[in-house]
């Protein structure tokens, strides 16, 4: 009869600086010294150059089907533009026998003619606006308000702070690749 095993619970350390088991073990470095860094910095240009090529074919093997599919579905769409210039040709010749109805079901579908409204505008869009505002009927205005971060970057510090803002620096770190390196070592 097999034995069953237990294992006793260890009670984590209490370290200074958090939680033992919320404590993330940090990369390994590849970097120990300038040289290591280069080496690393080659590296990652060869990774994004092979990511890249990758991302590129698969655009191009994409771009062709769509290309193909569009030029085996031609035939298909033409055809099917100018049987529905058919349908409703007919159904305009025939349009007295749709009755009160304006529509006519069939077999394989429905046929008819629907009420569709547009708006147009007969003045330029800001003479509208004006003039729905001015009758008290603003809510017809679609108006996007927001702070322009631009203009609020020229602004000192304590603007910003009556306004509700402030402003955040922080290093950020970068790599800058060279665009032609010579091969890694």
């Amino acid at each position: 009869m097999p034995t069953k095993t237990t294992t006793k619970r260890r009670s984590p350390r209490r370290v200074a600086g958090g939680d033992p088991k919320r404590r993330k073990k940090g990369p390994s470095l590849a970097c120990s010294s300038w040289r290591d860094m280069d080496r690393t910095l080659c590296a990652i240009a060869e990774q994004e150059a092979w990511a890249a090529r990758l991302i590129a074919e698969a655009e191009d093997r994409i771009r062709a089907i769509r290309e193909d599919a569009a030029a085996r579905a031609a035939s298909g769409v033409a055809n099917v533009k100018r049987l529905r210039g058919e349908v409703e040709a007919f159904s305009e010749a025939h349009a007295e026998e749709f009755g009160a109805a304006r529509s006519r079901a069939l077999p394989h579908g429905r046929v008819g003619w629907r009420k569709v409204t547009k708006i147009r505008l007969v003045r330029k869009a800001a003479h509208v606006v004006a003039a729905l505002e001015s009758r008290g009927l603003a809510d017809a205005v679609i108006v996007k308000k927001q702070p322009n971060k631009d203009v609020l970057a020229t602004f000192v510090d304590q603007t910003l702070r009556d306004v509700g803002a402030r402003r955040a620096t922080k290093d950020q770190f970068f790599i800058d690749l060279q665009a032609e390196t010579p091969p890694c070592p």
